[in-house]
């Protein structure tokens, strides 16, 4: 049978090498934006590295995300007795992090995160850019990052609703949101405070007293003591995880992350196309192979060996569409690559494909086979034994 199948996928050549070449097609688009993207990703973030050192630690629990991190309020009171012996350590900016949900004023909900902090060391810290004059927002206000805004189609002085899950303070207190607030400015950092909502710790009244903060940014003046100042903080406090915070490369990884997503979105579309089109293909495939079929019908062959048939012969086509691309959508885009940057002097971009890279193939060009091959199968299972023109 396995013999029979693998002649069978060569008797029609037009027919099979077009849904083979068709598939192949759709996944070298796929594998080619992959490689693009993140390669100019890798360079730009590399380059961003060797301009700008990082003047940041990022000090927070050890193996916990910024919103689980709990810090000691004893940790706060170190530090600010350690900037006054080490000069180097310049500002000290202590935040809480909640998960929340903000509902805009259209209805549209965005899961982000409401970071509280003291505002005036946070202007030291950061130097953020704002759409207006920026003055510390008060009750039932809050700042909001371009990104959220755009989500939300809310500026300046819309009334959005912040909500987040009950977040446990200590043993016996928790702390629940769920009120309107007014948007009090936007922040146009162009990095992570782009996807995030911003308030006044001052401002947020928690009833019961607050015995941590999430995580606490350090910035250091001369990036040469790091190493110094890392080794004696965590000497301290053996439970804290402290991390060069890489601003700049961070706000680039989103930036790739959603780049992607969006062209996932328009690469599911082509995929969908694809799919009709293979499906076509093996459907005409039957239709044209309808003597092969009533000579295997004829000679015993059930329905179910038929579908296994063609399943067997679309399996094929996404295997070997699968192969075919990651060979020519790699070497044809690291080709072209080279050709422009030889002539117009782009950057050498690092093309990487990955063991995740390969199986999303696989599994986009077997899926894909399979699911176009299930209906033209079935047609071809119900070919009458006896034909019309014979009776």
């Amino acid at each position: 049978m396995l013999r029979f199948i693998v002649r069978f996928f060569f008797h029609n050549r037009k027919r099979t090498y077009q849904a083979t070449m068709t598939l192949t097609l759709a996944l070298v688009i796929y594998l080619a934006t992959v490689l693009l993207v993140g390669g100019y990703a890798s360079n730009i973030s590399g380059m961003a590295n060797i301009i700008q050192p990082s003047h940041y630690l990022l000090i927070t629990e050890n193996q916990k995300s910024l919103s689980d991190s709990r810090i000691d309020l004893e940790v706060i009171a170190f530090l600010e007795e350690y900037s006054e012996t080490t000069p180097n350590v310049n500002i000290i900016l202590p935040q809480l992090y909640f998960p929340v949900s903000v509902i805009g004023e259209t209805g549209v909900e965005i899961d982000t995160h409401l970071r509280l902090l003291n505002f005036t060391t946070f202007h030291q810290y950061h130097k953020p850019k704002y759409t207006y004059g920026f003055d510390p927002p008060e009750n039932n206000e809050l700042i909001m990052g371009q990104q959220i805004v755009n989500l939300l189609a809310a500026g300046v002085g819309a009334i959005v609703e912040v909500e987040s899950p009950t977040v446990v303070l200590n043993s016996s207190s928790s702390f629940y949101i769920k009120d309107n607030y007014t948007v009090a400015n936007i922040l146009e950092t162009g990095q992570e405070f782009d996807i995030e909502v911003l308030g006044s710790i001052n401002d947020f009244y928690i009833n019961t007293t607050l015995n941590y903060v999430s995580f606490i940014e350090l910035f250091i003046l001369d990036t040469r003591e790091i190493s110094t100042i890392i080794e004696e903080i965590t000497k301290e406090f053996d439970d804290l995880e402290i991390t060069e915070e890489k601003q700049t490369q961070n706000f680039i990884r989103y930036a790739t992350e959603e780049v992607v997503k969006t062209l996932t979105l328009l690469e599911v579309m082509f995929f969908v196309l694809m799919l009709v089109s293979i499906t076509y293909s093996i459907y005409t495939l039957v239709k044209e192979s309808e003597e092969e079929i009533f000579i295997l019908r004829s000679i015993g062959a059930t329905r179910g060996q038929i579908i296994l048939l063609f399943m067997m012969q679309a399996l094929f086509i996404g295997v070997i569409s699968a192969v075919l691309s990651l060979f020519i959508g790699y070497f044809a885009v690291s080709s072209i690559v080279g050709l422009v940057s030889a002539f117009i002097g782009l950057p050498f971009l690092s093309m990487n494909i990955n063991a995740a890279t390969v199986g999303i193939i696989f599994l986009f060009a077997i899926s894909l086979s399979i699911v176009s091959g299930i209906y033209p199968s079935i047609v071809a299972s119900k070919i009458k034994v006896i034909r019309e023109d014979q009776m």
